[in-house]
């Protein structure tokens, strides 16, 4: 990655930052539909320059963005306010988020007000095609990160992915220890409020995690459903999302 990044450290007044790390609703909020396509567009570039400084990747091979693309984005804060981002992409490296100034500069927001980012289709803005929800990182119970929502529902599949770093030993022929960006993925299922940890994708891990019913052996038999990908696990809790807690 060779571009050097500019990152402006700001905030917001707002409720309390636990709002930020914990969703008040049993369910992570999926669609858009709150969402006003003339509503501001999200650039605190001015009048913060002074708080600017400067990062790069440029030795790091890889990436550290859910997605090198720029897509447009609705960004959710705290105390409920909202506002657009015409071009913008997730880092998953130091969970900040970069955006375009609108003279073309690549800019970085570092807030920890920030609740949600929703990147919509560039040619439907009300089409979101990734939901980003922070909550409190489940592996080290402190601090927040960004979990992928994957679907609605009363059982939510999430992703936590996070970009780690890692250095190679001293190259003698290159005269310098070479880095690279690698990935971690950890998934959970969020129900009322609460992260369910599942050790895996696969079967065991979780229904491990979910209230026992009758009726999902013969579901995912008849389905041929392993539970071992992300599709198969969507298309199931789909499934156990309409089920009754009798059955």
């Amino acid at each position: 990655m060779k571009s050097t990044i500019s990152i402006i450290k700001f905030s917001i007044i707002s409720f309390s930052i636990l709002l930020g790390m914990q969703a008040s609703a049993q369910q992570l909020n999926l669609d858009v539909r709150d969402f006003n396509g003339n509503m501001q567009v999200f650039d605190p570039a001015n009048p913060s320059k002074s708080k600017q400084s400067n990062v790069g990747y440029a030795e790091v091979e890889g990436t550290a963005y859910w997605s090198e693309q720029w897509n447009p984005a609705i960004i959710y804060f705290s105390n409920g306010s909202k506002a657009k981002i015409n071009q913008a992409k997730l880092n998953l490296y130091n969970d900040e988020i970069h955006y375009l100034s609108g003279d073309g500069t690549e800019l970085a927001v570092y807030n920890q007000d920030v609740t949600r980012l929703v990147f919509v289709n560039k040619s439907n803005l009300t089409q979101p095609i990734a939901s980003f929800t922070k909550l409190t990182n489940h592996l080290t119970n402190k601090g927040t990160a960004y979990y992928r929502v994957l679907n609605a529902g009363d059982f939510q599949l999430i992703l936590l992915q996070k970009q780690m770093v890692k250095t190679s030993p001293y190259d003698p022929i290159q005269g310098k220890s070479l880095s690279s960006f690698y990935t971690t993925r950890s998934y959970a299922i969020y129900n009322n409020g609460k992260v369910n940890p599942c050790r895996d994708l696969d079967r065991q891990s979780i229904l491990a995690v979910l209230p026992s019913n009758s009726a999902i052996d013969t579901w995912l038999k008849e389905n041929k459903n392993k539970l071992k990908s992300e599709k198969e696990v969507i298309a199931f809790l789909d499934y156990f999302n309409t089920l009754k807690p009798t059955e």
